[in-house]
């Protein structure tokens, strides 16, 4: 087995019930993404698709305009160890709250001989 530190980024999605409200709730489990890019593809796909929220016309309009082109401002703040986020007032008063942080994990990795001694003392025990 071998351990690798790797790069990656952290996608949270979560919703506030007003603007004065520091209470998240998180929307969807966080996901962590291999590159800046990727993080961003998929947060620039769930902006497009929040007007179901019940984004009013003028946020609609903001989202849409931030998805099309402010994202790539955000993927040279990401790209300088920066996180970075886009929030939107939805007509309830609620807020809804997209973040992409920067982060450094531990990866662990078998290497292929392992897994073939593995699967030979496997064969031998006859299982």
């Amino acid at each position: 087995m071998s351990v690798a530190i790797e790069q990656g980024f952290m996608l949270t999605v979560a919703r506030y019930a007003s603007q004065k409200s520091t209470d998240a709730v998180p929307v969807e489990t966080p996901r962590a993404f291999p590159t800046a890019a990727a993080a961003l593809r998929t947060m620039r796909v769930q902006i497009r698709g929040a007007h179901v929220l019940g984004m009013t016309p003028r946020e609609i309009t903001r989202a849409v305009e931030w998805a099309d082109s402010g994202w790539l401002y955000t993927l040279g703040l990401l790209a300088s160890g920066h996180h970075c986020g886009f929030t939107v007032v939805l007509g309830s008063g609620a807020v809804a709250e997209w973040s992409v942080h920067p982060m450094t994990y531990l990866e662990l990795r078998t290497s292929s001989r392992c897994s073939a001694e593995r699967a030979c003392s496997r064969t031998e025990l006859g299982s």
